[in-house]
C-alpha cells in the first residue's frame, strides 16, 4: 500500500472497501441499464407499426418470444392476459413492472449508503488524526514539528479520501436513478400504447 494510505489511519480501510464496492455497483448497473437491454428498439418500433389487431398480436408474440429485454417481458405479460378485461390486464402488468423496477434499482441503496457513510468515515479519520496530534503534543510538546504533522496529515488524508469516495458515489447514484426513471417512463409509454391498440 502507498505510504499516504497507511498514514491515513483507521478510516482508510473501510473507505477502500466503500470505493471498491461503489465502483463495482456503478459498472454492473451501467452494463445492466443499457437502453437496448431495457427498451428493445425492435419491439418499440413494432408496437408503433400500423396494422390489424390479429397482425399486431402475432407480431408481438413472435418478437417478444425472441427478445430478452425488459419491454419484451412486459409485452409477454400483456399478451398472456389479453383475454381478460383491460383493467385486469393493466393490474397484471403493473404487478410485474413493480418487480422489474426493483431489479433495475438493485444496488442503488448500497451506492446511496456509500455516498452517505464515506464522509462520516472521513470525519472519523479526522478525529483520529486530531487525537494523535494532541497525544504527540502532550508527549513531545510543540518542539517537534514532525511529530505534530503526523496527526494533521492523518486528519487531512482521511477527510480528503472520504470526500473523494462520497462525491463520485453520490453523482453516480443520482445519474442511475434518473436513468431508471427515464427508462421506466419509456416502457410505460410503449406498454400503454400496446394496451390501447389491443382494447380499441
Amino acid at each position: 500500500m502507498p505510504e499516504w494510505f497507511v498514514q491515513g489511519g483507521i478510516a482508510m480501510w473501510p473507505l477502500l472497501l466503500c470505493s471498491v464496492a461503489g465502483l463495482a455497483i456503478v459498472i454492473e448497473r451501467g452494463w445492466a441499464l443499457q437502453r437496448k437491454r431495457i427498451v428493445s428498439p425492435t419491439i418499440s418500433e413494432a408496437i408503433q407499426k400500423q396494422g390489424s389487431l390479429p397482425d399486431l398480436k402475432e407480431r408481438m408474440k413472435v418478437l417478444s418470444e425472441a427478445d430478452h429485454s425488459v419491454l419484451g417481458e412486459l409485452v409477454k405479460v400483456v399478451l398472456a392476459h389479453a383475454t381478460l378485461a383491460k383493467a385486469e390486464n393493466v393490474e397484471a402488468v403493473q404487478s410485474v413492472a413493480r418487480q422489474i423496477v426493483g431489479r433495475m434499482e438493485r444496488g442503488l441503496t448500497t451506492l446511496s449508503l456509500i455516498a452517505e457513510v464515506s464522509p462520516l468515515l472521513g470525519l472519523l479519520g479526522t478525529v483520529s488524526g486530531m487525537v494523535h496530534l494532541f497525544m504527540d503534543v502532550a508527549q513531545h510538546g510543540l518542539g517537534e514539528p514532525a511529530a505534530i504533522s503526523r496527526g494533521i496529515f492523518e486528519a487531512l488524508i482521511a477527510t480528503l479520501t472520504g470526500l473523494a469516495v462520497a462525491i463520485p458515489a453520490l453523482t453516480a447514484y443520482m445519474y442511475l436513478r434518473r436513468r431508471i426513471e427515464l427508462l421506466v417512463l419509456e416502457m410505460e409509454r410503449h406498454t400503454n400504447e400496446l394496451l390501447t391498440r389491443l382494447y380499441r
